[in-house]
């Protein structure tokens, strides 16, 4: 069975999203059973939209905001 450590490592590193299908499934077993890792990936995808947000934001001229 996955530990904690190993699943929040698999899953901040970004090596879930290319790992091998038995690797995902034992992670998302992981996570149907431990509450904190649940409650970890919710809020690790709220930051990255919050950050995606961030960047498109500096990414838009300052002015683009203001009518003339």
């Amino acid at each position: 069975m996955m530990k904690c450590r190993e699943y929040i490592f698999q899953l901040t590193s970004g090596q879930l999203r290319d790992a091998p299908k038995a690797l995902r499934l034992e992670a998302a077993m992981h996570r149907m059973i431990c509450k904190y890792c649940r409650t970890f990936t919710r809020n690790d995808a709220t930051l990255d939209k919050v950050l995606a947000g961030y960047r498109e934001s500096l990414q838009q001229p300052e002015d683009a905001g203001k009518n003339p």
